[in-house]
């Protein structure tokens, strides 16, 4: 069920809150997340856990590396805890002291033991790991990340495919015709939008050629890459147009030049109201 309240952009004081408590964390299991929630319990859920993952995201970009040698030393502690104790916090406590999530931690110690493409099965599926201490250990730590597992992988896709479902279902309510990404993409475009309207529509006086659907908080590094990598590229093709932001974004975006030349955002789908559709007459 899609919460259908309306998010109101968010003021840069109240975002910095977020980051130095997030900051303040030492663990990036699903537990520290919900201690996270808490403190701030008047932040729609959704917009809250956009931000979170974000941060959470860019953390391991700075902390998390590869090699067969990090695989062994995890593997090493792995095997050291086990001899003395088998609880079920074993891999979250592993990956709270290497700093990173409980996912990666048991994505590079299954390195060491399995192929490449035989690590990405038993992380969807741990009973495929022979020795069932180890595969208990690994069930219970991707239960309890919520950023990297595959299960939170397939929400996240899940969420982003039903607001574009939304999106297209408020088009159709008001019989605005468009193209979606499938149909672009047969005409040769490598970089679509969600939707390019047939006919173009105003909202709030400002020409609307195209939609973007984004199921997430845009702060300012998120909307960047966006801009970067396909809202210049649609701006250029089909000129001025519409990004949603359904989980809100950074009250400061509004102030960037290309909002309202470019583009203008939004949390929502505009109401009716505030639509200008332009009918051919025959």
């Amino acid at each position: 069920m899609l919460d259908e309240t309306e998010v109101k952009p968010m003021s840069y004081k109240v975002y910095a809150s977020i980051i130095g408590e997030f900051n303040k964390l030492t663990s990036y299991s699903r537990k520290a997340e919900n201690e996270l929630r808490k403190k701030f319990a008047d932040i729609p859920s959704a917009t809250l856990g956009s931000i979170i993952s974000s941060l959470v995201q860019r953390a391991m970009k700075q902390c998390y590396r590869k090699s067969p040698i990090i695989s062994s030393r995890y593997y090493e502690f792995y095997e050291e805890i086990t001899k003395v104790e088998h609880g079920d916090d074993v891999m979250l406590r592993l990956a709270d002291s290497q700093g990173i999530s409980p996912a990666l931690y048991i994505r590079s110690l299954l390195q060491n033991v399995y192929t490449t493409s035989m690590v990405k099965k038993c992380l969807k599926d741990s009973t495929l790991i022979k020795d069932k201490d180890l595969a208990y250990q690994v069930f219970l730590g991707m239960m309890n990340d919520n950023q990297y597992s595959p299960y939170a992988d397939i929400i996240k896709q899940s969420i982003g495919l039903e607001y574009e479902l939304r999106l297209e279902r408020e088009l159709k309510l008001l019989n605005i015709t468009f193209s979606d990404e499938n149909i672009l993409r047969s005409r040769g475009y490598d970089k679509t939008p969600d939707f390019k309207l047939d006919v173009p529509i105003a909202v709030d006086g400002f020409v609307v050629n195209w939609i973007e659907s984004k199921a997430l908080f845009g702060d300012m590094e998120t909307h960047l890459g966006y801009l970067k990598d396909q809202l210049i590229c649609y701006w250029n093709r089909f000129g001025p147009g519409l990004v949603i932001y359904w989980f809100g974004y950074l009250e400061t975006l509004n102030n960037t030049p290309e909002v309202n030349n470019m583009f203008i955002l939004r949390t929502k789908f505009p109401e009716k109201a505030n639509i200008t559709q332009y009918k051919i007459e025959l």
